[in-house]
């Protein structure tokens, strides 16, 4: 059966448009409302294919980070006036937590905006260390990497968003989920992830016994599953993870993690090798 996440809505028109996402963030809605629960949010330089349109909002799917996977991800409404047309491919991708973008290729011009860990830029002119990605939008070549360049470390990037508030859908603009903390660390190596727990759980590496996890003998980047939940071993013995018991992105001993979970109940079901 498919995913109903994936799954576009009954009668469904083909594709009319594939735009992309012009704000640091776009949040992906349930339903046509600004108060309708997130699924996800899209970053900016994110495609996706406009399918309906119905006053302020657009229906339709997003697409994979990665610009050669050719996977559709969540579908669902998003606010049509933060899509337009991308006339050229983008060239680089932020790097860093939170880039600020400048009104000038100047460090103590203002700061327009800031584009978070993952955001796809297209460069019109370079001009010294600055890239310029907009009229008076300014990026710094350090905060960037080309798009073709694929970072090679998933716990390193992971680690970059310690302490990051938990925010349900999230991908890092403003905070961000278990799974999104995994989908943004991996799609950053090159490494093809889906959006949600569940499906990153029977999609993306191998399984290997929870034994060797109970026994200390977990490797660094092992993905470890729980219902509805999703962390990554930054070493054998400790848990990199986004969760609602501290609100936060977290790197904590994994022992206690795993006992303070058993007792609310929820128990370790699968550990999953890149």
């Amino acid at each position: 059966m498919a995913d109903h996440r994936t799954r576009l809505k009954p009668g469904t028109a083909p594709r009319q448009v594939r735009l992309r996402v012009n704000q640091p963030f776009l949040a992906l809605k349930a339903e046509p409302k600004l108060r309708a629960a997130q699924l996800t949010e899209l970053v900016y330089g994110q495609a996706f294919d406009v399918h309906e349109v119905q006053g302020r909002w657009a229906y339709g799917r997003v697409r994979a980070l990665l610009p050669h996977i050719r996977r559709g991800d969540y579908v669902g409404w998003i606010e049509k006036s933060g899509l337009d047309a991308q006339t050229e491919p983008a060239s680089f991708v932020v790097n860093v937590l939170s880039a600020p973008v400048f009104r000038k290729a100047d460090l103590k011009s203002h700061i327009v905006m800031s584009l978070p860990l993952g955001a796809k830029i297209t460069v019109i002119a370079e001009r010294d260390a600055y890239l310029q990605i907009g009229a008076g939008a300014y990026i710094h070549r350090n905060h960037v990497r080309p798009i073709e360049v694929f970072e090679t470390d998933p716990i390193a990037v992971a680690r970059r968003y310690l302490g990051q508030p938990y925010v349900w859908g999230g991908n890092g603009a403003r905070g961000v989920d278990c799974s999104g903390l995994v989908q943004m660390a991996l799609t950053a190596c090159g490494i093809d992830c889906p959006r949600d727990a569940s499906q990153q759980e029977n999609g993306v590496g191998e399984s290997v016994p929870l034994a060797s996890v109970h026994a200390g003998q977990g490797q660094p980047g092992d993905l470890l599953f729980w219902p509805g939940h999703v962390g990554i071993l930054a070493t054998s013995r400790r848990l990199l993870h986004a969760n609602a018991y501290h609100m936060a992105v977290v790197e904590e001993p994994l022992g206690p993690a795993l006992k303070r979970m058993e007792k609310a109940g929820v128990t370790l079901r699968q550990v999953r090798r890149l």
